[in-house]
């Protein structure tokens, strides 16, 4: 067995030339990670390196195949699978999108293997390819590099928003287009000898135009989606104002209806106040103004700031909170007029939303949420705090992550407020608080 250093390095980097194509299988869904899953995604490709490594060269050493050339192009079709399964293993949801990626993969390597082979023979015409097959993989590894970024991008826009806007049934359609493809490249492949490379160069180069022609429609049939998705929770927003409106409009109606009921008896409650006064009975009489002074109090509906639209929100979704008996802390020192008022309102109103949710899901001993914000030195400090035991994921932008259809809005909410203000938005969860920390730097007008 002819085992060698040259052939560990030159192993070592054709197994490192194939890795841009295997991280494909991962990066798009990165965003999809907890910390943990990626730490352990990192250890476990490393350890496969190196497996793959010794165990490449221990079979091209054994000269089991024709040429190394042949041994290196064969191992190909079986390198990846190591690492398709780890990525299927973290993220199996995605299992069609693995399946979509592996066929482009398979495609663009079929090309690009096409076009080493025709460039090394029309730069070196009297050599044969098995003596060229380290310039192969160098010049293999290049185009793959090339290629690496764009494919990057087009894989992490297109599944950008998978869960919400795709379903199962499109992409079993649309993942047979590419798996067809990649099955007659790699028939192809099997007829790639060196007296018909230039013969399939024309297919190859074709077969290009068509894959890139169905990136673009797939890219413009996604960009459709995802505008009505915008629309979409844009008109989720809205309708959650007119909702929080509403509700606001009829708890003022209920509190007016209490006022009026108390001024229909203004007249007997004088009276017996005067009474008590003839009769110099100052302990009734106090305990009574007592009781008055507290109707009074349940009458009319708190004010949380003097901001009109948040104190709005905040007056419904804590009117729900006592409903549900979820103790809540309020400190909210907000100016009448704000630039971002509108907005605020909204994460605010999802925040806090969001704390009810998970409060609800929380013994009733152990439930409470803190709402506090507070101008100063031109910075809107805003927090929102719950009790809450179980984990939570977060995603690559340290927001909380959620993978049950229909919820998530409030964070996609969260991450477009931080982006149109230039916000910092710190979220965390420890020894049994969620938090979210907000930062909002006020215009220099402000």
């Amino acid at each position: 067995m002819g085992f060698d250093m040259m052939t560990v390095g030159i192993t070592a980097v054709y197994v490192l030339i194939l890795q841009p194509f295997a991280l494909l299988q991962i990066l798009p869904f990165r965003r999809f990670l907890t910390r943990v899953q990626k730490r352990y995604i990192l250890i476990f490709w490393c350890l496969l390196i190196v497996l793959e490594v010794g165990l490449v060269t221990a079979i091209v050493s054994l000269d089991v195949f024709p040429s190394r050339q042949i041994a290196y192009w064969r191992l190909g079709y079986l390198v990846w699978i190591p690492q398709f399964v780890l990525a299927f293993c973290f993220t199996r949801r995605f299992w069609a999108g693995h399946i979509f990626i592996a066929a482009f993969r398979i495609l663009f390597s079929g090309i690009i293997y096409t076009v080493t082979r025709a460039i090394l023979l029309t730069l070196c015409p009297d050599r044969l390819l098995p003596s060229l097959y380290f310039e192969q993989i160098l010049l293999y590894g290049a185009l793959s590099l090339l290629l690496f970024p764009l494919l990057v991008r087009f894989f992490t826009d297109t599944f950008r928003h998978f869960e919400v806007a795709s379903t199962r049934r499109y992409w079993r359609i649309i993942t047979l287009i590419p798996v067809l493809l990649a099955v007659e490249s790699l028939y192809l492949s099997l007829i790639d000898s060196q007296e018909k490379v230039f013969e399939l160069l024309l297919p190859r180069l074709m077969l290009l135009i068509v894959i890139f022609l169905l990136m673009a429609a797939l890219r413009s049939g996604q960009s459709e989606v995802y505008r009505e998705l915008q629309v979409f929770e844009k008109e989720h927003e809205l309708q959650q104002q007119l909702v929080s409106t509403a509700h606001y409009v009829k708890l003022s109606e209920a509190s007016r209806q209490r006022m009026a009921v108390l001024y229909e008896k203004k007249r007997q409650h004088i009276d017996h106040l005067l009474e008590l006064v003839r009769h110099r009975d100052r302990e009734g009489t106090l305990t009574y103004i007592e009781a008055l002074g507290a109707q009074f109090s349940r009458t009319k509906l708190p004010q949380y700031c003097k901001n009109t639209l948040i104190n709005a929100a905040l007056t419904v979704y804590f009117a729900r909170a006592k409903e549900l008996s979820i103790p809540v802390t309020a400190t909210i020192d907000l100016p009448e007029e704000l630039f971002c008022s509108s907005d605020l309102s909204i994460v605010l109103s999802n925040l806090v939303e969001n704390a009810l949710i998970a409060s609800q899901k929380q013994p009733p001993s152990a439930r409470h949420i803190v709402v506090m914000t507070m101008c100063q030195n031109g910075v809107i400090n805003l927090l929102v705090k719950n009790r809450f035991d179980k984990a939570v994921e977060f995603d690559e932008e340290d927001l909380p992550v959620t993978h049950v259809r229909g919820h998530g809005l409030g964070m996609k909410s969260l991450a477009r407020f931080r982006d149109k203000y230039g916000a910092t938005v710190f979220c965390q969860q420890k020894e049994g608080w969620f938090t979210t920390y907000i930062q909002i730097p006020l215009p220099a007008s402000s």
